[in-house]
């Protein structure tokens, strides 16, 4: 959070590079934190299709509060997150995910490195738009 606290939110609608400004690939790792959040809980039909609806939402930061909000919601996805993962042992790495045909164990792994690549473009643009 460190690093998004540092961005103006005057910036974060710029296309600097491509078609994805900050704001939404914010939004894209909230929408993917979502979704594992709803299999922890047992949800079968939530869904995201890569590509498809409520993958990459279209949004739009008009003000220092949304900016705000949209980091805040980053946040609580976080936090949601590492505790649900810490009322589990480790047995649910071998948990099938509710509706898939996979486990819990590759999941949990890809949420991590999805964030950790999206965070490196958002630093990125960042850069970019300093230069």
């Amino acid at each position: 959070m460190e690093k998004l606290n540092q961005i103006p939110w005057e910036v974060v609608n710029e296309k600097t590079y491509g078609s994805k400004t900050i704001a939404v690939l914010v939004q894209h790792i909230i929408n993917w934190r979502i979704f594992v959040l709803k299999k922890l809980e047992g949800d079968l039909e939530f869904n995201i299709v890569i590509d498809g609806e409520n993958d990459w939402d279209e949004i739009h930061i008009a003000t220092q509060e949304e900016w705000n909000l949209l980091k805040q919601r980053l946040q609580s996805t976080q936090d949601s997150l590492m505790h649900k993962i810490s009322e589990e042992t480790d047995e649910l790495l071998q948990r099938q995910v509710p509706g898939k045909e996979y486990t819990f164990g590759p999941i949990l792994t890809s949420i991590a490195q999805h964030d950790i690549y999206h965070l490196g473009q958002i630093a990125m643009l960042n850069a970019m738009h300093k230069s």
